[in-house]
């Protein structure tokens, strides 16, 4: 049997198996007349990099005063 081809609410694919004659398994049939949907991969902006950078400066600043004593 083939694995079925629907995800699950955290939109992992299922791991079950399909049905005889069906690309889903029970669970899944609704998202047979439906199309997938795509998860739009952002990539990281410039703001949010700067973010990310400005935030581990400040925890290794901390880890430092803390540690210095």
């Amino acid at each position: 049997m083939a694995q079925c081809a629907g995800t699950t609410q955290k939109g992992d694919r299922c791991r079950r198996d399909a049905r005889e004659g069906s690309a889903y398994c029970a669970v899944h049939l609704e998202q047979e007349g439906r199309p997938r949907p795509e998860h739009p991969k952002t990539p990281w902006t410039t703001d949010d990099k700067l973010k990310a950078a400005l935030g581990f400066g400040i925890l290794a600043a901390l880890a430092l005063f803390r540690f210095r004593r």
